[in-house]
């Protein structure tokens, strides 16, 4: 990305990092262990949309507004974390025991939502579980050029990115549950712990760590982190990206966090006046209002799978094409929600069921690929936690929708996402790529 980013072409294709992940023994094994991790963390975020946010809204007397204040803490909390944290895992090479450690606290926090204790304690393991889940994602992400070489990177992060939206159709075939009954958090989290013990046990970081002890791992970390801050302004396509990224994903993190809450409100009253059908089916009762949260959420989710996937080499390919036409399609998912929700079930399931998949995918799996074009070999963490600021601080729109949501209704709520949409396409639309040579050729 511009003069930002040449260092990493300058490396010859001879030269091979230390982690270099070349066909071998159990390649393949470790490639599918770490898709199977994006399974399992998706185990997390349909547990919020599908579960969690509805119930919470229910035990805190019918508002959104704690839930996003949590949101928005937490992933404040975790932004200031993630590029200390990602610079530490590169000069001790230990980054799969700190995803160990991260996916345990989170399973826990989720484990405690399950627990009847009010709604002081559910915002509290909502907390814990939202920072250690987001913390997770950066050793999990850094992870990546462990088991696939650069030229690669894209396809694997699109079946990461595809195959982990398997883990929301899970949630939403077994878990749940029927209106007014209390759903099975404990199960959830179970299913959080088998899906990712694979990546846990084979996939590691296999570059030589750099310093010794954890005190000088520190040191380290602190002052290649403030050196790295001091030269991002010199480098204008990276940070242009980084802010766009902020402001798309700041959409995402909404969408994930309010969808099923935004589809009941929208459909509670055409559903209960026995009005909405599709096909010629038609929905009706509190049992006909969970059947659309299904089918909308088996929309969504069921093509997000094959769009992750097939985005997967148009990524490696065009990685800023994928991220600008991706938002523009979200951008048109949010506009067709507010349009067809309440009034087209098929509308609904064609605009912000398809565009939004399409969107969604697209962006996880493009802004992946862009930041090891970016990040030298030997400082994957660090870079994927500057990436990881504009994942984590990405939590204005949650707590806009959540406060628009409670004063004006869900729509206006829905609509007002697409500001943070046209700015990041704005930023999107002033970074240049240039052509550059992997350092990871392959034999």
């Amino acid at each position: 990305m511009t003069a930002g980013s040449r260092h990493t072409a300058q490396v010859t294709t001879a030269t091979r990092a230390p982690d270099d992940p070349r066909p071998g023994p159990g390649a393949s094994l470790r490639v599918g262990a770490w898709v199977l991790y994006d399974v399992a963390n998706t185990v997390y975020s349909a547990t919020l949309t599908f579960l969690f946010t509805s119930y919470a809204k229910t035990v805190l007397g019918g508002e959104l507004k704690g839930v996003g204040l949590v949101q928005f803490g937490s992933m404040v909390l975790a932004g200031l974390l993630v590029p200390l944290l990602g610079a530490l895992s590169d000069q001790t090479r230990r980054t799969r025991a700190y995803l160990t450690i991260a996916t345990l606290a989170c399973i826990a926090g989720m484990a405690g939502f399950g627990c009847d204790f009010g709604g002081a304690w559910l915002l509290g393991c909502f907390f814990v579980a939202n920072i250690t889940y987001n913390l997770g994602l950066l050793f999990y992400n850094a992870l990546l050029p462990a088991v696939a070489p650069a030229e690669r990177a894209g396809r694997v992060s699109g079946l990461g990115v595809g195959f982990g939206y398997i883990g929301t159709l899970a949630v939403l075939v077994v878990f749940l549950p029927p209106a007014g009954t209390r759903p099975d958090f404990f199960g959830t989290a179970a299913t959080f712990l088998v899906l990712a013990m694979p990546c846990l046990l084979l996939v590691r970081d296999r570059r030589p760590p750099r310093s010794g002890s954890t005190g000088t791992a520190m040191r380290d970390a602190v002052r290649s982190l403030r050196q790295t801050l001091r030269e991002l302004p010199r480098h204008r396509a990276l940070a242009w990206f980084l802010l766009g990224n902020f402001c798309l994903v700041d959409v995402l993190n909404t969408a994930i966090l309010y969808f099923a809450d935004f589809t009941t409100e929208v459909f509670r009253a055409p559903v209960a006046a026995g009005s909405v059908s599709l096909f010629g089916h038609a929905f009706a009762g509190n049992d006909g209002l969970t059947s659309v949260l299904r089918v909308t959420g088996f929309a969504l989710n069921g093509l997000a799978l094959p769009f992750g996937i097939l985005l997967g080499r148009w990524t490696d390919r065009a990685p800023l094409g994928v991220m600008r036409v991706s938002a523009i399609a979200l951008l048109l998912a949010l506009i067709g929600g507010a349009a067809f929700g309440g009034e087209s079930l098929l509308g609904y399931l064609l605009t912000l069921g398809v565009l939004g998949a399409f969107g969604l995918s697209g962006i996880w799996t493009a802004g992946r690929k862009m930041v090891l074009l970016l990040a030298p070999p030997d400082q994957t963490g660090e870079y994927f936690g500057l990436y990881g600021i504009t994942l984590k601080l990405s939590v204005l729109g949650s707590v806009v929708y959540a406060f628009l949501a409670d004063a004006y209704g869900c729509k206006p709520a829905m609509l007002a996402q697409g500001v943070q949409l046209l700015v990041g396409l704005g930023c999107l639309a002033m970074v240049r790529l240039p052509t550059i040579k992997s350092c990871w050729t392959l034999p």
